[in-house]
């Protein structure tokens, strides 16, 4: 038995995807992208309420130099610390290479009155008197 070409009606065309597939990869994506929209509103608006704090109600005081951080092995950040009515607060700066700020070195931090934990260090302003330092809460160690 000899079947025509026309004949025959089989669909040999791939099979049909399933709509909840395309449906839950769609979602995936949404419920991902709207993640990652969150998660920069928040660091904006946690960004701009600091800068709120530092342009209002501040003070200066004088922080150390920790030691040099960042992912990767980049480190292009410092790590330093401070101290507010006797407590000892920490921060960190973008390290700007062309300004030499060795750890262990003194510097201008300014710090909000409202939330002591908002700081931003001046790295050129570099503090060497050491009544200064003593002052400010650290040690002095001969």
């Amino acid at each position: 038995m000899l079947a025509l070409a026309g004949e025959i009606n089989e669909d040999i065309s791939e099979p049909k995807k399933n709509n909840t597939d395309f449906m839950s990869k769609t979602t995936l994506q949404n419920i991902l992208f709207i993640i990652i929209c969150v998660m920069i509103l928040y660091y904006v608006n946690k960004s701009y309420k600091a800068d709120q704090y530092l342009k209002s109600n501040y003070d200066f005081t004088i922080g150390k130099t920790l030691k040099f951080t960042g992912a990767g092995g980049n480190k292009g950040f410092i790590s330093y610390c401070y101290f507010v009515s006797g407590k000892k607060y920490k921060g960190d700066v973008r390290r700007n290479r062309k300004i030499d700020s060795s750890i262990g070195n003194f510097f201008k931090v300014k710090y909000s009155k409202v939330n002591p934990e908002i700081s931003e260090m001046y790295l050129t302003e570099e503090i060497t008197d050491s009544s200064e330092i003593v002052k400010a809460g650290f040690k002095y160690k001969k």
